[in-house]
């Protein structure tokens, strides 16, 4: 798969906003409860086994009107989010929270504390351009901030199949800890800004990146386009838009943002009963509730926006940049062991790969590392199976960061074989 090629993917579908190396992994399951117990510890809005269905899955996929919901909430840090216009054509800021813009709107809306940086964007300028993500005071007095992320172009990670490109990286440093850039307690005087990365974008480039800043004081965030790299440009240029593509919101389609956004993540954990016999079960993953799938809309799992400039989304559609951390509690009432397989899984399908994947990115199930790669064709990817003995249960955990350039709505599967 060539970078270029997706490229042009990701412009001309709405549902892109960024072979399968399938896993069997049997485990004997050794952490176990006596049944009274584990109904003790059940939540109230528990999945029973009668929320399975019966039989084999004869499809790749449970069709997503049929997925059930997760427990948990929208949880995490607010999120600033740049990735509309997703395309450069020219210099200036594409994101800001500073003012109020003559074409673009917004407010003047200082972050303080902690918060998220996210950011996506493709240079089609037909020149080399420069990116900033800066960080400004706006206070009559010093303030401080610390923070970490990274940010990875496609000539620094190419991408060319699974577990490549820079949207993988990216969340692949977060879900390791291992960001590319960190800095503490840097001081920013009144009116002065500080450089949290610059990144050089080829003509068609594209660049992800992801941070976590912590401020003492009330800061505005800017993502800048240059010519030159200048820190000197790159003030000058916050006070000009950047001509861009913007894709907005509308009935039909889901737009891209630019704004602040409520949480950048969801957690929680789902008790599930398993069944007497053979069954299956999907469950809603990274989805949206803004259009109907089979007349059903799904769980929204969708933080709302606190800001926004003109035509962005009013939600976290597609969750880019955002920490997923589930647990599945699996509880075995029956008086025999259960052998239960978990699979993830794309809710796009197609009988050709157009767009070119679904999902690229790393994930850690009980621990242990999993990198994701689905597609149109090949949309499902087994994980595990476990053995789960009579009258006990086995606990489920999984971590991720949705990685940019996906298609949105995914759903985890469970499947008992006997």
């Amino acid at each position: 798969m060539k970078a270029k090629k997706l490229l042009c993917i990701v412009i001309t579908t709405i549902l892109i906003y960024a072979c399968s190396n399938d896993e069997n992994v049997k485990e004997s399951v050794s952490q176990t409860v006596s049944n009274k117990t584990a109904k003790t510890q059940l939540a109230v809005n528990s999945l029973v086994s009668s929320d399975w269905t019966s039989g084999t899955l004869s499809t790749s996929i449970v069709p997503p009107q049929n997925l059930k919901h997760l427990s948990g909430n929208l949880s995490e840090k607010p999120i600033w989010k740049s990735n509309n216009p997703e395309i450069i054509q020219g210099n200036g800021w594409l994101m800001q929270n500073a003012r109020v813009d003559s074409s673009r709107g917004g407010s003047s809306n200082p972050l303080s504390g902690t918060f998220g940086v996210y950011l996506f964007h493709i240079n089609q300028s037909g020149s080399l351009k420069y990116l900033h993500v800066l960080v400004s005071n706006p206070q009559t007095s010093a303030l401080t901030i610390s923070g970490k992320g990274s940010t990875y172009t496609n000539s620094e990670k190419p991408l060319n199949g699974s577990a490549t490109g820079q949207s993988y990286f990216v969340s692949k440093d977060w879900l390791q800890n291992t960001p590319r850039t960190t800095f503490n307690n840097v001081t920013i005087n009144p009116s002065k800004v500080y450089e949290v990365y610059r990144a050089t974008l080829a003509n068609n480039n594209m660049v992800d990146g992801s941070y976590e800043i912590t401020a003492s004081q009330g800061v505005y965030v800017y993502t800048v386009v240059t010519s030159t790299g200048s820190i000197n440009d790159a003030v000058n240029a916050t006070q000009t838009a950047a001509a861009g593509d913007i894709y907005t919101e509308s009935t039909n389609t889901y737009g891209r943002e630019a704004g602040i956004y409520t949480e950048s993540g969801w957690s929680g954990t789902t008790d599930i009963d398993l069944p007497t016999g053979p069954a299956y079960m999907g469950l809603c993953l990274n989805t949206s509730s803004k259009f109907a799938v089979g007349g059903t809309y799904l769980q929204n799992q969708n933080a709302p926006f606190s800001y926004k400039l003109n035509g962005a989304s009013q939600n976290t559609y597609g969750n880019y940049g955002h920490k997923y951390t589930l647990t599945l509690k699996l509880n075995n009432p029956n008086s025999t062991s259960k052998n239960v397989s978990l699979t993830f899984a794309s809710n796009f399908t197609s009988a050709t790969n157009s767009p070119s994947f679904t999902f690229n990115g790393p994930l850690y199930l009980n621990g242990a590392l999993k990198n994701i790669y689905t597609t149109p064709t090949q949309p499902a990817q087994n994980l595990a199976t476990w053995s789960i003995p009579a009258n006990s249960f086995f606990n489920a955990t999984i971590t991720f960061y949705v990685p940019g350039l996906i298609t949105t709505g995914q759903q985890l599967i469970l499947k008992q074989t006997n």
